[in-house]
């Protein structure tokens, strides 16, 4: 399972990279990852038509795509697309942020906030 992570480098540069959601077989033998605390959650729609111009995370967050396309935008103008089931880890709370814009329907998201002591970097790049 692949994770989009957009966060913000030493420059304050919003960065796009994948990691790989550590997996292990549970007592079924089905891969399963272990279990993390999670502070809110919340669901979103965006329009259709919507594009959000230069911002951050508000708060560190996994973002699990629900409908629609979309993507992500970064400053050297590369586009990441995301599509229904796409798994993505926003923690650009601070630096320049990122842009987004809905590339077909309407976006869907179900909103995971975590506490400060998630670390993702422990995760293996995909």
């Amino acid at each position: 399972m692949k994770v989009m992570r957009i966060f913000a480098d030493s420059d304050g540069v919003a960065r796009v990279e994948y990691r790989r959601v550590p997996l292990v077989p549970d007592p079924s033998g089905r891969p399963t990852s272990g279990r993390f605390p999670a502070l809110d959650y919340f669901f979103r729609e965006t329009p259709a038509e919507h594009a959000r111009g230069k911002h951050r995370a508000p708060q560190r967050q996994f973002i699990v795509v629900v409908s629609g396309i979309g993507e992500v935008v970064l400053d050297d103008g590369s586009r990441h697309r995301f599509h229904p089931g796409d798994l993505l880890f926003a923690e650009d709370t601070t630096g320049r942020g990122h842009e987004t814009h809905v590339v077909d329907g309407v976006r869907g998201f179900f909103h995971i906030a975590v506490p400060d002591g998630f670390d993702i970097n422990r995760w293996p790049l995909a």
